[in-house]
C-alpha cells in the first residue's frame, strides 16, 4: 500500500472479503446452532413434501396417459400390469410409501422444535400451512405450538411483545 492513503487503508478485496465472510461470523454462536435447529428443520420438511409433490405429478401424468390412450378405467388390473407406464406408476407407488412415513415422522417431531426468533417461527408456520392445505387440517398441533412461541416472541429491537394478545 505505498498510495498516500494512511496506515488503515483497506484494499477493495479486504472488503470483499469481509463482506463475503459476514453471514458466516454472524451464524457462528450457541443461538445460531438453536436457531438453524427450527429452520433446517422446517427446510428439510418442505422440501420432502415438494418431491412428494414431484412424484405425485408425475404418477397423475402416467395415468393421464393410458387413461387418453388405452381406456384405464375399463382394464382390468392383469391388462393395466402389462402397460409399460403402470411399472413406472409402480415403482413411484413403492418411492412413496417411505416418504409418505418420513414426513409424518418429522411433523410429529417439529412441534417439540423451539424456534428461536421469527425467522424460525414463521418457517414452522410454512411448514404447518402446507400441512393444512394438503392434509386438511392435520398440522393443527404444529399450528398450535408455533402460535405459542410466537405469542411469546419478543421484538430483538424493543423487547416488546411481538403478539399483544
Amino acid at each position: 500500500m505505498s498510495d498516500d492513503k494512511g496506515p488503515f487503508a483497506v484494499s477493495r478485496r479486504v472488503v470483499i472479503g469481509a463482506a463475503g465472510a459476514a453471514p458466516v461470523v454472524a451464524n457462528t454462536g450457541a443461538g445460531a446452532a438453536m436457531q438453524d435447529q427450527a429452520i433446517a428443520r422446517c427446510d428439510e420438511w418442505l422440501a420432502l413434501d415438494a418431491e412428494i409433490d414431484r412424484l405425485g405429478n408425475r404418477w397423475s401424468d402416467l395415468e393421464t396417459i393410458l387413461v387418453r390412450q388405452k381406456r384405464w378405467e375399463r382394464m382390468t388390473p392383469e391388462e393395466r400390469g402389462e402397460l409399460l407406464p403402470s411399472e413406472e406408476m409402480d415403482a413411484i407407488d413403492k418411492q412413496m410409501e417411505p416418504l409418505f412415513a418420513q414426513r409424518e415422522a418429522w411433523l410429529e417431531a417439529l412441534p417439540a422444535v423451539r424456534a428461536n426468533d421469527m425467522h424460525g417461527v414463521v418457517a414452522k408456520l410454512e411448514v404447518a400451512l402446507r400441512v393444512m392445505v394438503h392434509q386438511q387440517g392435520e398440522g393443527y398441533d404444529l399450528f398450535k405450538a408455533t402460535m405459542e412461541e410466537l405469542r411469546t416472541a419478543r421484538c430483538p429491537n424493543c423487547g416488546a411483545p411481538v403478539c399483544k394478545r
